[in-house]
């Protein structure tokens, strides 16, 4: 279980991809080197929980951005394509913000020794 969540550290690579071909737009997946820490963690029951309730919150916070990006471009005259396009963009960016933040809080707050809301 421990390693679906460390696996995300090898979307770092693509990172590495934009520094061979030099595409700055790239850099921001080294990132995702953090996730590698999961691979050394035993998971338990809260670990696993708050890792749902992190990636439920990306979800949704996906699909708003996503929504709310594409109308705004499309209705400022921008091409269907170009609003679709700069929409999932922004969708996946703060959906993998929201959940590493969110990760990192739940991780925070459990090691804190403070309650679980």
């Amino acid at each position: 279980m421990r390693y679906r969540y460390g696996l995300l550290g090898f979307l770092s690579l693509i990172g590495v991809v934009g520094l061979i071909i030099e595409e700055p737009a790239f850099y921001p997946f080294f990132a995702f080197v953090l996730f590698f820490e999961y691979f050394f963690i035993k998971p338990d029951e809260m670990f696993l929980e708050n890792m749902r309730k992190a990636a439920s919150w990306a979800f949704y916070v996906s699909l708003l951005v996503t929504t709310a990006g594409t109308c705004c471009l499309a209705l400022f005259g921008q091409t269907a394509e170009h609003a679709l396009r700069q929409g999932i963009g922004w969708g996946f960016a703060c959906s993998l913000i929201v959940f590493s933040c969110t990760a990192t809080y739940f991780e925070w707050k459990d090691s804190t020794g403070a309650s679980n809301d």
